[in-house]
């Protein structure tokens, strides 16, 4: 195949053959194709490809990967000048009636036409634009015209082309079907209004690009509505649209609104006729209002009033699919609105419509609420969330979904607001104690991935305080202590139930929490290390004294003899410490992890399990030991790991000691 020719007629036999997979073989390796035909060869393949696409060969499912893919190939045929070749076959695709096609040959156009400067957009890409937008034939070549509108516009970036660009806003116009004719036959077709619709902001901002660069000194809003600078007001379009007959066209004119809501603001005009969307017969458009309100009020320059206005109108909606909406965005809208609108007209509505059992999206809203927490500040959030019992309850919920939701928000941006030092300290971890011992493992997880985020803001809070108090709430589930012997256990289940594990988390029944809580310690270790040396610190001194003999536990102790996986967290859990730990310390608990290695079955064999999982593991430790010891223990085990009858375990041997290897000195 290393002739040109013979590669370009096996290729389009390949076209040919009719197999759509076929056809999906070449269209996928086409650059490939291109760089072995050259760019003369290439281009009679693509006149082929035309043809094909002219003739509507292809099934849809290649013709969209042809138009995705024929937006990469500028620079094979010979960059911007010499792109006009894939505009043709890109043309045609763009009036196929299945919308996947169109959309990747629009896609693919606006890309080939970002790399063209003015003239070269002038030459090539306006006819495409021109071809599309006044094909009356049918309405898929209007649909994709709409969508390269914003690219037209910018091919008459000059100062005495006026003329030009009020050209191509009238062309929009009558894609938008505004001020037409008032007999319905001559509308345009709602499709392509909708499509116009959604171009909105792609064309204002092209239009609004060419003012910025052109120093036109106006306020934004201003020089959109210049009739005498464009031939029409746009803002007029928007307002058309948004009344238009149609509730797909509504609904793609109000998704819009945020980026027309960038250039006027919203206590104007146009803001009235966004409200009354709010209030529309379709629950579809005010579905929409919902979904958009945060975006319009962080856009817009005055969302104020008005803003609250729709806001509230939305949640009192009587569909609940509509109030889910904006419930779902209201912590977004509230962070514009402000912390008094937040607590006094929100939070009470949002509360209300998460609490009801037969709320079907009440994990989403948990989640909002405890966002809620920035747009109302420390002490609002503090007093309606935390003391007043309200995340206790959610914590608690009969839904595993909810208690996740708050958890999960917990690690965000929830505790840099109300922090953890101060009175509302004991609600949050008395609720979260139980909760690190629940019977639902998916909890005890949760909980578990939250102790690096608490340690991190309590050690800010109370940096002489911090280790006392964080052992004091969660000590328990990191090593043994007074609460989880023997009497400690019927104290613990006394008070919060008698399905509470009190057993730390190196010990759990779920392989997952096992392997995270190794990672966990890491992570409190190192913040309780600061910038310290993390030998010797208090991190290490921590994780020396209380987390290790926990370790050392899931390793030695009998009833562990024969679950393997559990014994391993040794090993896994000095992968991740053994840079706290003190050398003569980690040396001696890797020697149990040695036994573990050479350990034999009732029959004389080795488990393979184990040995896996140390020849797997082992080379973390590597750095953190003795020369000595690496060469006189380590290193020998691995070898002779390398001779075991299980291939796995002699791969992850040889890998091992490859990789220590590699990062000797």
């Amino acid at each position: 195949m290393g002739d040109p020719e013979q590669a370009l007629v096996f290729t389009m036999g390949e076209l040919e053959a009719g197999s759509p997979a076929r056809a999906l073989v070449v269209v996928d390796n086409l650059k490939k194709i291109s760089m072995a035909l050259g760019a003369e060869k290439f281009k009679s393949l693509l006149k082929t490809i035309t043809r094909y696409v002219d003739e509507n060969f292809f099934p849809d499912e290649v013709a969209a990967r042809l138009a995705k893919v024929l937006g990469e190939f500028v620079d094979f045929v010979g960059g911007p000048a010499e792109a006009g070749g894939l505009l043709s076959p890109l043309q045609t695709l763009c009036t196929y009636d299945e919308t996947a096609v169109r959309e990747a040959a629009v896609a693919s156009i606006n890309a080939i036409g970002s790399k063209m400067s003015p003239e070269q957009l002038q030459e090539k890409l306006l006819p495409v634009f021109e071809f599309l937008a006044n094909s009356q034939d049918w309405w898929a070549p209007r649909v994709s015209a709409c969508g390269l509108i914003a690219l037209a516009y910018s091919a008459w970036a000059g100062a005495g082309e006026d003329e030009k660009r009020k050209r191509i806003v009238d062309t929009f116009r009558l894609l938008c079907g505004h001020e037409l004719a008032s007999t319905e036959a001559s509308r345009e077709n709602p499709l392509v209004r909708s499509a116009a619709a959604a171009q909105l902001g792609s064309i204002l901002g092209a239009m609004a690009d060419y003012a910025t660069k052109s120093g036109q000194g106006k306020a934004m809003d201003v020089y959109l509505s210049d009739r005498e600078k464009h031939g029409h007001n746009v803002s007029e379009f928007y307002a058309g649209l948004l009344n238009d007959d149609h509730d797909y066209v509504k609904v793609a004119a109000v998704k819009s609104s945020a980026a027309v809501f960038r250039y006027w603001p919203l206590d104007s005009p146009l803001g009235q006729k966004f409200k009354a969307c709010a209030t529309d017969k379709s629950w579809r458009v005010r579905v929409a209002v919902a979904e958009v309100l945060s975006e319009v009020v962080a856009a817009t320059t005055s969302a104020g009033a008005l803003g609250r206005e729709i806001c509230l109108q939305l949640m009192s909606d009587p569909e609940a699919e509509v109030k889910h909406a904006i419930a779902e965005r209201s912590a977004l809208v509230a962070k514009v609105l402000g912390e008094a609108f937040a607590e006094d007209e929100i939070f009470p509505r949002l509360k209300a419509l998460l609490l009801p059992l037969e709320c079907t999206i009440r994990d989403k809203l948990a989640a909002v609420l405890m966002d809620m927490a920035g747009p109302l500040g420390k002490e609002r959030a503090t007093n309606l969330i935390l003391t007043g019992g309200l995340f206790s309850l959610l914590c608690n919920d009969e839904n595993t979904n909810v208690r996740l939701a708050v958890l999960n928000k917990l690690q965000t941006r929830f505790l840099e607001v109300v922090r953890v030092a101060g009175a509302h300290q004991a609600d949050l971890f008395e609720t979260l104690r139980p909760l690190a011992g629940s019977p639902n493992w998916r909890v005890r997880h949760s909980v578990l991935m939250l102790m690096p985020k608490i340690v991190e803001v309590l050690k800010e809070d109370e940096p002489d305080a911090f280790e006392s108090k964080f052992d004091a709430a969660f000590g328990f589930k990191f090593y043994f202590n007074s609460e989880n012997n023997e009497d400690g256990e019927k104290t613990m289940q006394s008070k919060y139930g008698k399905t509470i594990n009190v057993l730390p988390w190196a010990l759990d029944p779920i392989a997952e929490i096992r392997k995270e809580f190794a990672v966990v310690c890491k992570q409190v270790g190192t913040v309780f290390a600061g910038s310290a040396p993390p030998r010797g610190s208090k991190g290490g001194v921590w994780l020396t004294e209380k987390v290790l003999p926990v370790l050392v536990y899931c390793c030695s102790q009998k009833e562990f003899k024969d679950k393997y996986h559990q014994r391993v967290i040794l090993l896994l859990g000095l992968a991740e410490i053994a840079g706290f730990l003190p050398e003569a310390e980690l040396e001696s608990k890797l020697g149990l992890v040695f036994e573990m290695a050479r350990e034999k079955l009732e029959n004389g064999n080795y488990v393979p399990s184990l040995r896996l999982m140390i020849a797997r593991d082992l080379w973390k430790v590597s750095s953190h030991v003795s020369s000595a010891f690496l060469q006189k223990e380590l290193l020998p085990l691995l070898e002779e790991m390398q001779k075991d009858e299980d291939p796995d375990v002699r791969a992850f041997a040889k890998s091992s000691q490859a990789t220590i290897t590699a990062r000797a000195p």
